[in-house]
């Protein structure tokens, strides 16, 4: 039997209230998604689809901020925070700016790799600038490990999304107001809720932010982000809509897992003692398992009719895939909460493993890329094969960790 501590609960009760509370984000985001599929044609879908993938490599940059700055908060609550909130935000705007810029002037280059049309390269820059600043509020919240107060932020932001998308699909699927639609709403909320952040005056010593780790993270994430958004890129473009429609799908499965991956990082930030850090990864891969597998079979034996209220009929065909999509799902959502193990501990050597993921699926897709089940085949083999080093990785971990505890209790004797 497990034996619960007083910190231990609060975090389970933030990994439950989390899935609850990201499954209605993660339903309202896909209702999105799927409305423009639905609502839209299957060459705006495919553009859109594009966009997205560009939109969510910009995001990386956000994931790798807000673990920075949740990790920088945990780690050091008994300094005088306050100028180090303004200090990061100012930071990482200009960042920003300067990486949109960088952005803009690579346009030709990018629309033509990607296939969408040059002009939307300065609203996709426009999201850039926002994807450097927006996370910086969440961060400071979640170092604080206040969970509740991000899922209502979290809410708001995709209402808001939601009705940006229902606007744009109003006026004929306006594809640069769906991609403002992603970018605003967390820009806006960070605008709102970072003059509101208020920390303890303690020790009135400057914290700063450790900008070498920061790169660690950003590589780590880029990498780790890479197999279920570089496919949209590179899929061939004569069935991209037919294969966005099953990514979109099986992505269900993989958001409705990882909901809880910020209060796993957040509990793993706050906590020294890696027995109860290694607990804490169980947990939250025990319930990351489950919701995949239940999701999972739901889609095997009801994948025709979920395709069918979902995307439409024009996309039954993706169905043959979508039971094994939803298991590949499964399986990265327990690369992803191991990553964010690894980050938060601050073992970076794992970076091998995720640009061995990388090479692999750039060359997969290099060479059978023109039909649609050899599309499908090469994300089984990436998603297990990255699946299985992962979790060799882990044990590897264990065991090395063990033999560290043994030492030094041998040394202590």
């Amino acid at each position: 039997m497990f034996k619960f501590e007083s910190k231990e609960k609060t975090f389970l009760l933030h990994l439950f209230l989390t899935t609850f509370l990201g499954g209605v984000v993660g339903i309202l985001n896909y209702a999105f998604n799927i409305l423009i599929a639905r609502y839209t044609s299957k060459e705006i879908f495919g553009i859109f689809s594009a966009a997205l993938g560009i939109i969510y490599l910009s995001q990386i940059s956000g994931m790798s901020i807000q673990s920075l700055v949740t990790k920088t908060v945990a780690k050091n609550k008994e300094h005088d925070l306050n100028k180090y909130k303004w200090n990061t935000t100012l930071s990482f705007a200009i960042i920003g700016v300067v990486a949109s810029i960088i952005f803009f002037l690579f346009k030709v280059p990018i629309s033509q790799l990607a296939s969408i049309p040059k002009e939307l390269i300065l609203y996709l820059s426009l999201a850039i600038i926002f994807a450097f600043i927006s996370p910086v509020s969440k961060g400071l919240l979640l170092g604080q490990e206040k969970v509740i107060t991000v899922n209502l932020l979290l809410l708001a932001e995709t209402v808001m999304k939601f009705i940006i998308g229902i606007v744009a699909i109003k006026i004929g699927g306006n594809i640069s107001l769906l991609i403002v639609a992603n970018a605003i709403p967390p820009f806006l909320t960070t605008l709102f809720i970072i003059p509101m952040i208020k920390f303890e005056k303690k020790k009135d010593t400057e914290v700063k932010n450790n900008w070498k780790e920061f790169l660690l993270m950003t590589l780590s994430f880029l990498l780790l982000t890479m197999p279920f958004t570089i496919d949209l890129v590179l899929v061939n473009s004569s069935f991209r809509a037919e294969y966005s429609s099953l990514s979109l799908l099986g992505k269900i499965v993989y958001f409705a897992c990882v909901t809880t991956s910020a209060v796993l990082f957040a509990r793993l930030s706050n906590e020294s003692s890696f027995t109860k850090q290694r607990k804490s990864l169980f947990l939250s891969i025990l319930l990351s398992l489950f919701i995949g597998l239940f999701l999972s079979l739901i889609y095997f034996f009801l994948g025709e009719k979920i395709i069918s209220l979902s995307v439409g009929d024009s996309y039954l065909k993706i169905n043959t895939y979508l039971g094994m999509f939803g298991l590949c799902m499964t399986g990265y959502s327990i690369v992803y909460m191991v990553a964010n193990f690894f980050i938060a501990r601050g073992t970076y050597s794992y970076i091998w493993v995720l640009l061995s993921a990388s090479i692999l699926q750039i060359t997969l897709f290099s060479t059978r890329n023109n039909y649609l089940y050899e599309v499908v085949q090469n994300q089984v083999i990436l998603y297990t094969c990255l699946t299985l080093s992962t979790i060799l990785f882990l044990l590897f971990n264990f065991k090395k960790n063990r033999n560290e505890e043994n030492k030094s209790s041998g040394k202590l004797k």
